[in-house]
């Protein structure tokens, strides 16, 4: 079975190089210790007394995320018992795995990955299948949930194991892992800017959050009381104070003390737009006064809006022009004149 165009794409994605080939090896044991180093002890077996590895693994990680690509090269049975710490999504590229996680059974191939939750108890065997792996952390999902859905502390979550890489849940997740390899292979790379990668993290955990069936999806409750203008306000003040670190909608869900939906209808209610829309207002502000002069050192338009967190410059253009009748190159110019 061929793998599809978007996992096509993953085996080319550039973070996976020689500065981060990680093993490349033939015994069973450096195999097993090398690939435990990353994820977890575990038991690691041939299928076939009489066959051999040809393995090799590439590794890159940045904050809670990292992208892996493993091939162990032969027909393996492992067994990691739980992950405890973290989630893994294994997407095949060739070949096929048998996966047990808790009660489910099924058949991993190029068209069905496996979202393996930490809680759950696990044992595969994949026959000569390579894999790309993202490896999330378990606090970083549990943590989101808690604020999307109006928690007031981390829960335990758990995914359906089986992941349709034909679902619109894949189809949005899928063109992202490319792009998470080129921001792993690249510190300059814009997207490692606190203020993009946090929001972008965000956006990869939504796409399986949302599109994939899970515990604190189906246990969503309610808020405990109705957004009231209070929490309005006081999530405004806290924008204004903490404009130029890293914001979500997940941190100001959490510093309201509503759900995230809750949040939403509120500065819908009072503002007209999304809290993060309301952000992007105020960050562009911020950029037209230091474009305009606010500020006495030199600056670039390039790194102006790196600074304020717009990652991707020529949205970045659109969006400051629709917002104030002009580019910023011609703002910049104002302020030479």
């Amino acid at each position: 079975m061929e793998p599809l165009p978007a996992a096509n794409a993953l085996v080319g994605a550039a973070c996976f190089n020689s500065g981060t080939l990680l093993l490349e090896s033939g015994d069973l044991d450096e195999v097993r210790a090398c690939v435990g180093s990353v994820f977890k002890p575990h038991k690691l077996a041939l299928l076939s007394a009489s066959q051999s590895l040809q393995s090799r693994m590439y590794h890159a990680r940045h904050g809670s995320l990292s992208l892996n690509l493993l091939h162990y090269g032969g027909d393996v049975r492992i067994d990691p018992e739980r992950l405890d710490n973290f989630f893994l999504l294994q997407i095949p590229l060739s070949g096929g795995a048998e996966v047990e996680c808790g009660d489910h059974r099924f058949d991993s191939t190029p068209n069905v990955a496996s979202l393996v939750s930490p809680t759950l108890p696990l044992r595969m065997r994949w026959m000569d299948c390579p894999q790309v792996v993202l490896r999330i952390e378990r606090e970083a999902i549990e943590h989101h949930c808690a604020r999307h859905f109006g928690t007031e502390e981390r829960r335990v979550v758990e995914f359906e194991p089986a992941f349709d890489l034909t679902s619109p849940s894949s189809r949005c997740l899928l063109p992202l892992l490319p792009l998470l390899g080129s921001a792993l292979s690249d510190p300059a790379h814009p997207l490692r800017h606190p203020l993009a990668y946090e929001q972008f993290v965000s956006t990869v955990l939504n796409a399986l959050v949302y599109g994939q069936a899970n515990t604190a999806r189906d246990g969503v409750r309610s808020s405990r009381a109705p957004l009231a203008p209070f929490y309005v306000k006081r999530v405004e003040e806290y924008i204004l104070t903490h404009l130029h670190e890293p914001l979500t909608i997940e941190r100001l869900a959490e510093y309201s003390g509503v759900s995230a939906s809750a949040l939403f209808s509120g500065f819908r209610n009072c503002h007209g737009v999304s809290p993060m829309a309301w952000v992007r207002q105020l960050r562009l502000e911020r950029v037209r006064d230091e474009l305009r002069g606010a500020t006495v050192e030199p600056v670039s338009v390039t790194d102006v809006a790196l600074k304020w967190g717009f990652a991707h410059l020529g949205r970045f253009a659109m969006e400051y022009k629709r917002a104030f009748g002009e580019s910023p190159s011609v703002s910049l110019r104002s302020r030479s004149g």
